[in-house]
């Protein structure tokens, strides 16, 4: 296949000590520990941190700051010199999610064989989700990759974007036609309701956003859920929180992945590295100060030799980590349906973050309501990995000063992983 079969073998090989469900074969699976081997793979789909806000360091919500400078590879995507084919980014994502996929077709497969009816359709319906998200990182990171649903040790081609875009969607619909509603199946796991929420994304990405708002109007109306005035509450209690859809839940016994590692200095109280920093278009525009998502967002850590700094303070600690909530049904919505209609559901979501709402009058053109839509998106889901691609499907990432032409809209594929397929892969033009 075209990780290479001895990366991708060698991969599983060596997390078999840590986490032997990623290992197993299908045969192996049961009626009777299906389930052990689900709940492994919600924690190995767990995004890494770095790979979770991507979109969010290379769309310019962020800048470097003097602890990882501009020649770090934070600093390398925020500026755009020096990104190539030896990129930790693209290697991390592409293993990881890679070597997940491959634990989600052996539950997938098993299922099958047990027969994938009840409770085992249930599985098959969960892990169809968590194989079409890992695709979906795959797709807008890189386009077209190996589309690999049946394991193999072969070296495998490219697959073209749209047929990844493709399997996604069959991969969804199987999960909306057979997973849990939201009210049995909680946040924490995948549901109907998050897998079409999920499906709305996938369908605003590729353009369809008539259907997209249909779905995430119904999300909205069969999830139960609501808009709540207490946005900080949303990150703070993501598991009670009545806007999340769906989160992994990333337990201190289990993942311990902490976000707030990349934003907090260290010697505060959620000590991390200081990585990034909230970039100067951020500070002096995206927020007005009665919006309650920039108190939230953004905040001023004052140090003991009166000096301070300027940080991302969204996140916590340990906290799960969100993948849909129901203020990007909103917004879906507000893009996706005719002006007059869309813009209900823009400025109910403003109302609740405590922010003027806007007339029909304010926008001279549908290109100007867009703007406002992607502006709101910003606000809302900053820091959730959502921007750069934002950017990139509404064709206006060419305007970042990372990005000099639409061959950067992707990243390379790892050069390793090229050498390794033994000239099958084929890197991404301008790579």
């Amino acid at each position: 296949m075209a990780l290479g079969a001895g990366v991708l073998f060698s991969s599983c090989s060596k997390e078999l000590d840590v986490t032997p469900e990623s290992a197993v074969s299908p045969d192996q699976i049961n009626e009777s520990n299906v389930g052990f081997f689900l709940n492994g793979l919600y924690r190995a789909a767990t995004p890494e941190r770095d790979n979770y806000l991507i979109n969010d360091i290379r769309g310019g919500n962020y800048t470097w700051t003097p602890l990882s400078g501009n020649n770090s590879a934070y600093g390398r995507l925020i500026t755009g010199n020096g990104v190539d084919d030896g990129l930790s980014y693209s290697s991390s994502l592409w293993k990881n999610t890679y070597r997940t996929i491959y634990s989600a077709n052996n539950v997938i497969q098993a299922c099958d064989k047990l027969g994938a009816q009840g409770s085992v359709k249930v599985v098959k319906a969960e892990a169809s989700y968590l194989r079409a998200y890992l695709y979906y990182q795959l797709v807008t990171a890189f386009g077209g990759v190996p589309l690999i649903v049946e394991n193999t040790t072969e070296n495998l081609p490219r697959n073209t974007a749209d047929q990844v875009w493709e399997q996604i969607i069959k991969d969804l619909d199987f999960a909306i036609a057979e997973a849990k509603p939201l009210k049995e199946a909680t946040n924490k796991r995948v549901s109907k309701e998050a897998a079409t929420a999920l499906k709305a994304r996938v369908l605003l990405a590729r353009g369809n956003k008539a259907e997209a708002a249909q779905l995430a109007q119904s999300v909205i109306q069969s999830s139960g859920l609501g808009l709540v005035a207490d946005y900080g509450s949303i990150f703070r209690n993501t598991a009670s929180s009545r806007e999340v859809l769906f989160a992994f839940s990333n337990l201190k016994t289990e993942t311990n992945l902490r976000l707030s590692s990349l934003f907090w200095p260290y010697g505060t109280a959620w000590a991390g590295s200081y990585f990034v920093q909230p970039s100067t278009e951020v500070l002096e525009s995206l927020y007005t100060p009665e919006d309650v998502r920039g108190m939230v967002n953004i905040d001023t850590i004052y140090n003991a030799d009166k000096t301070y700094n300027v940080i991302v303070s969204k996140y916590w600690d340990v906290q799960p980590v969100i993948v849909s909530r129901l203020s990007e049904m909103y917004l879906i919505s507000a893009e996706g349906l005719p002006l007059e209609q869309g813009l209900v559901y823009l400025n109910a979501l403003r109302k609740v973050r405590g922010v003027e709402e806007y007339e029909l009058a304010d926008f001279a053109s549908p290109e100007a309501y867009l703007e406002a839509v992607l502006e709101e998106r910003r606000r809302e889901l900053y820091s959730e990995g959502f921007l750069f691609f934002d950017l990139v499907r509404t064709g206006k990432a060419i305007d970042l000063p990372n990005i000099q032409n639409t061959n950067q809209y992707v990243l390379p594929l790892p050069g390793d992983q090229i050498n390794l397929s033994n000239g099958v892969l084929t890197q991404n033009q301008g790579y």
